[in-house]
């Protein structure tokens, strides 16, 4: 009887995980795929191959700027690892961005120009590429650009630290009681990086990203009700970048906002891991995750690693936590299409170093996989590619 109850636990509730052996020359091996595919897929005016069919071997239509800011910013964490092939990539997409921004009252924001609403996301994730490309090339090009992003996201945080997802185009304001579950962890990181990068002057970048971060720690899961939490991997980038801030130390009350959610996602990529997809492990597990759910993990470990690390009250699961991220590194190389995989039928630019499910892959899915095997490659980086 006991065998058979051992072996039903480990054939239904600890099934095998599926990690891999990633080292840096494999991890670095599967980042430069994923910037070809970048490379390959831009069209000429910088924008890039939003979506893809591999069933019918047809694109498929709409764009997002979300995203598109998005991949310039993993293209420019990839050219700051010295994947010098990112970098050009990254440019012409950052150039579309710049030529997309539009005006309000003392700020500019990277929106649709038609659109009634401008959403505080994107011009987050563009400032966070934006400041990756001012660190790597030591050039204030974009300086006066990240200012103007960056006086559009303090507009959109209140007083309690909430981060409004709109601002109206007709009324001039935020809109209010409007929140995102993205947005507001992508402006608290953009925030973050431009207090590191702009220390001095009256911006209030720091002041506006403090109050964003202890909203995230000690209020948001109630007050937007969210059950269970929210896995948020862009509250642990900008944690991790509020741990550089010089003379910072992590609240203590934060400490189990930063357990909790490092708990969750070890144990997301514990459960994924398992997925293998067979018949078995469908009925026992479900389908894998897209490419980009499995990178999002990736890169809250990675970047919760980096608050572990600075924090004494938190050491102890700092190591755990990077055991995590080059798990979901190699759980992502497992996954992405290699030359093997390519079939005569497929449009090999489209297909080569991406990640699929149900046969189609979004510039997203490549985005975050990418970030997340940046994040498992260790600092600085010892490879030299492209």
């Amino acid at each position: 009887m006991w065998v058979l109850v051992f072996g039903g636990l480990r054939a239904f509730v600890v099934q095998a995980e599926h990690c891999g052996d990633p080292d840096v020359r494999s991890i670095t091996d599967s980042v430069d795929a994923a910037v070809g595919w970048f490379a390959r897929n831009q069209n000429a005016d910088g924008t890039w191959l939003y979506r893809y069919d591999r069933d019918v071997d047809a694109a498929v239509g709409g764009y997002n700027i979300t995203r598109h800011a998005g991949v310039t910013m993993s293209l420019e964490q990839a050219a700051a690892r010295g994947f010098g092939n990112a970098a050009a990539v990254s440019e012409d997409g950052i150039g579309w961005a710049v030529s997309n921004l539009v005006d309000g009252p003392g700020w500019r924001a990277f929106a649709s120009a038609d659109s009634d609403t401008v959403s505080s996301g994107p011009s987050g994730l563009l400032t966070a590429a934006l400041v990756y490309r001012r660190d790597r090339t030591g050039t204030d090009t974009y300086d006066d650009v990240m200012h103007d992003l960056g006086a559009f996201m303090v507009a959109m945080v209140n007083e309690r630290g909430q981060v409004y997802a709109e601002w109206g185009v007709d009324t001039a304001a935020p809109v209010p009681e409007l929140y995102s579950r993205y947005f507001t962890g992508e402006v608290f990181w953009a925030l973050a990086l431009l207090h590191r990068t702009f220390p001095d002057g009256d911006f209030g970048y720091g002041a506006a990203a403090e109050r964003v971060a202890r909203y995230i720690a000690t209020e948001r899961t109630k007050v937007e009700e969210f059950e269970p939490d929210l896995p948020d991997h862009w509250a642990a980038y900008g944690f991790s970048v509020m741990t550089s801030w010089p003379g910072y130390a992590l609240p203590e009350e934060y400490d189990y906002y930063v357990r909790r959610q490092s708990g969750l996602q070890s144990l997301q990529i514990r459960y994924e891991s398992q997925r293998t997809n067979s018949t078995f492990s469908y009925f026992t597990r479900g389908r894998q995750t897209l490419g980009a759910g499995l990178g999002t993990i990736g890169e809250a470990l990675g970047h919760w690693t980096v608050v572990a690390e600075a924090s004494p009250r938190l050491d102890e699961i700092a190591g755990p936590l990077a055991e995590r991220t080059r798990c979901v590194a190699g759980t992502l190389m497992a996954r992405q299409v290699g030359d093997d995989d390519v079939s005569d039928d497929d449009d090999p630019d489209a297909v080569l170093g991406a990640w699929f499910q149900f046969d189609v892959t979004q510039m997203d899915d490549q985005q975050h996989a990418l970030s997340a095997l940046l994040a498992a490659l260790p600092w600085p980086a010892t490879a030299e590619v492209g």
